[in-house]
């Protein structure tokens, strides 16, 4: 788990700065707040703003209680939809949306079966950028996970229903204005991500 979180350290640090420095950054003004944190689209930017809806498709390494020893996999899809398109702070350039989609990943070590998830969570981004924004995601899950496994000394049946509160952070880096980078730390696991704005 250390090398998965090492990895997303290096991943947001190499986004986030490259993030900063491609956007235009405004004329200094002579203050000692970093440039590229001020202006259009920038964290400061308090003016309205219009967010798009997402469809988002990932693949990833599920949690390491599902699969670390085998062939730990899992692909999923998103559909995000702004709903409070300036967020809950006056002062800041944030958002909240709502995220679903499904998720199927491998589940056991030993003997291997699947779980298909339909997650649902809602979204508070800041948006950093006009092109970089982080975020945190909460919400809930319904699993049904199919065939016998093993994890060690756990097995599960023929079929195992289970809900439960799930959690992420992500980043989100646009690419272009038809693409977007996305990287999450969470449920299922670590994921690597395309979006498509709509």
């Amino acid at each position: 788990m250390r090398s998965l979180s090492l990895a997303l350290v290096l991943a947001l640090s190499t986004v986030s700065s490259s993030a900063f420095a491609d956007d235009e950054k405004p004329a200094s003004s002579g203050g000692s707040v970093d440039p590229s944190l001020r202006g259009p689209g920038s964290l400061s930017d308090a003016s309205p703003q219009r967010r798009h809806p997402m469809i988002s498709l990932f693949v990833g390494l599920p949690a390491a209680y599902w699969g670390f020893g085998g062939v730990p996999f899992s692909v999923g899809g998103r559909y995000l939809q702004p709903i409070l398109h300036d967020g809950f702070v006056p002062s800041l350039n944030d958002s909240f949306s709502i995220e679903a989609g499904v998720d199927l990943f491998a589940i056991g070590r030993s003997v291997f079966g699947f779980g298909f998830a339909v997650p649902i969570e809602a979204m508070w981004a800041l948006h950093f950028s006009q092109r970089f924004a982080g975020y945190l995601k909460l919400g809930i899950a319904l699993e049904l996970r199919f065939g016998d496994w093993c994890w060690g000394n756990v097995c599960g049946g023929a079929l195992g229903i289970a809900p439960g509160f799930i959690g992420n952070i992500g980043i989100m880096y646009k690419l272009t204005e038809g693409l977007t980078l996305r990287v999450e730390a969470g449920y299922p696991g670590l994921k690597l991500g395309l979006g498509f704005p709509l």
